[in-house]
């Protein structure tokens, strides 16, 4: 089944009854010379067929209602002569009730879910049409936005049903999916075999936004909306068993080609598909798994050495702050939003309040500040207030800009800045980043075992949204070229970049090479540093001293190379 803006039941549904039918229409339907290949006379009225690629049969008659089949696939200019959709609905400007029925196959587009607060169902979020490249998911999120929603048999609460939602065992291949295929409830986790979909359908009701369920009947009214649209997932097909549906899924995720699983996604599940659905993604629990039992703004006894990150938008600052210790282990110390005009001063100043205050003693020794915008992007701060503030900072600060890919992965280079309105130009020092090496950085780090060195840590006070925000993109390799790239998931991925950053302030630290055992005494960062294993005291210095002078010395030197 798939999005309609107009409609309830299924093409599959409607031929059968057709089917079942087929005498009585036959004693209605005229015979002769009438009767034409595209034209055909049902108990006096005619009915039209209209190929969408010709913009004269889209155009020939009056029509009092309207059937158009899979939306997705028409070209979005006939001819030249505009969208077949506005061709068909011009025919019925004569009908004063005129109706349009359109029913398609998503294709393409980043969609995302969101939490209604008065139902407690989780509908798909309007999404942004530049990112929605599928015209029938467009046309269903402008009306009513109906989802059809199954009563879980466990705890009795309705849910809209979801891919996300099956469950078959971990590198299954597909006969043993196809046999291990479960519905999990997203409310109480409870199972549901393929045989409970019968009941499940014939209890389940169509919600939209502004309406909830109670009793077993929909309550409230939907916004006013002159298209009323529904949407219902593959899942409720009783032609199709789930396990048949995650069985094509495994086999076409197994082929690794990607027109595969936009067909098992988009006709199977009737759900859009972006080109990083099915990878080898994170998933956003992964991050609450990294929980350490410390709080936000702590510092664990491991820390030695602070770094901050900022991503720049037009109306606010994201920013994490990561404390980093021995062979690359970084916590996540604190991350936040600073909210003002980015061209204006104020919120720059609270960014500089922000990263000269200690953090639990220790001070901020670095911090990168993303200035690479694209000049199409809505929500994109100046650059030139960054180069401004990374001037007043320059001993502690550095703008960067990221290429897709490069070789080394960071390199520092001098560019000369003309302010705003004026002609004198200075310089500064731009920090140029391979974006792919220190998000793949960032993704190894996430996956790394939290008893190894180098593993990803978070505070257990976490939030779900900087979890999400983590996983938004996905790498993706191009098969033509061979060419990695980050494809969105969802288009809230500020710590993404925030993050992606700091694993480059970890790498221009060195702090892979800080040996095993080094850590701080106590809850004083200022205390020395202290063997683990043997509880004895390294260095007499600050919390980033490491094992021996010999060894600082080396650190140092290869810093310092790093900064050239």
């Amino acid at each position: 089944m798939s999005p309609w803006s107009i409609g309830s039941v299924s093409r599959r549904h409607a031929t059968t009854s057709v089917a079942a039918g087929s005498a009585t229409l036959a004693a209605k339907v005229v015979r002769g010379r009438r009767m034409k290949k595209t034209l055909k006379i049902v108990a006096g009225v005619p009915v039209r067929l209209a190929h969408a690629g010709s913009s004269a049969a889209l155009k020939s008659s009056p029509a009092a209602l309207a059937l158009v089949d899979e939306y997705d696939e028409m070209l979005a200019n006939v001819k030249g002569q505009g969208d077949p959709l506005g061709l068909v609905e011009a025919r019925g400007e004569t009908y004063a009730d005129f109706v349009t029925a359109i029913t398609s196959t998503p294709s393409r587009g980043l969609i995302e879910t969101e939490l209604d607060a008065q139902s407690s169902l989780t509908f798909w979020k309007v999404g942004d049409p530049e990112a929605v490249e599928s015209a029938i998911w467009r046309l269903w999120q402008s009306g009513t936005r109906h989802h059809f929603c199954w009563p879980c048999l466990h705890c009795d609460r309705y849910f809209v049903p979801r891919f996300e939602q099956m469950r078959w065992p971990e590198n299954a291949t597909p006969a043993e999916a196809a046999r291990s295929t479960y519905l999990a409830c997203p409310h109480c986790g409870g199972l549901h075999e393929d045989d409970d979909k019968a009941e499940m359908n014939a209890r389940g009701l169509y919600v939209g936004p502004g309406q909830w369920v109670e009793d077993g009947r929909v309550l409230g009214q939907p916004a006013e909306n002159a298209v009323i649209s529904f949407w219902a997932s593959g899942l409720a097909s009783p032609f199709v068993t789930w396990g048949t549906r995650v069985e094509r899924y495994v086999r076409a995720l197994a082929s690794g080609d990607p027109d595969q699983l936009q067909t098992a996604l988009n006709a199977g599940f009737g759900e859009c598909y972006t080109p990083a659905s099915g990878r080898d993604a994170l998933d956003y629990r992964e991050i609450f798994q990294r929980r350490q039992p410390y709080r936000m703004k702590e510092l664990p006894d491991g820390v030695l050495r602070l770094g901050m990150a900022v991503d720049v938008q037009k109306l606010s600052l994201f920013y994490t702050i990561r404390g980093f210790g021995s062979r690359g282990t970084s916590w996540l110390i604190d991350r936040g939003q600073l909210f003002g005009p980015t061209d204006d001063d104020e919120v720059w100043n609270a960014l500089a309040d922000l990263m000269l205050m200690p953090v639990g003693g220790m001070q901020i020794e670095r911090v990168f500040i993303d200035s690479g915008f694209r000049p199409n992007k809505s929500d994109a701060g100046d650059e030139h207030k960054v180069y401004e503030f990374t001037r007043r900072y320059a001993w502690l600060v550095s703008p960067t800009k990221g290429r897709a890919t490069m070789s080394p992965p960071y390199r520092v280079s001098k560019i000369e800045v003309t302010p705003k309105g004026k002609r004198a130009s200075y310089s500064i020092n731009l920090v140029w980043l391979s974006t792919d090496f220190f998000k793949s950085l960032l993704v190894s780090r996430i996956r790394t075992p939290m008893d190894q060195p180098g593993s990803f840590i978070v505070p257990d006070d976490i939030d779900e949204d900087y979890c999400k925000q983590l996983v938004s993109e996905v790498r993706v390799v191009d098969s033509a070229t061979g060419k990695p790239q980050w494809v969105q998931r969802s288009r809230q991925n500020h710590f993404l970049d925030c993050e992606a950053l700091a694993m480059a302030i970890g790498y221009s630290l060195n702090v892979q090479r800080i040996p095993e055992g080094v850590a701080r005494r106590g809850d004083d960062p200022a205390a020395a540093a202290i063997d683990r294993d043997n509880d004895e005291p390294i260095v007499n210095s600050t919390p980033r001293a490491i094992a021996s002078p010999s060894l600082r010395t080396r650190f140092a030197g290869l810093s310092s190379r790093l900064n050239r």
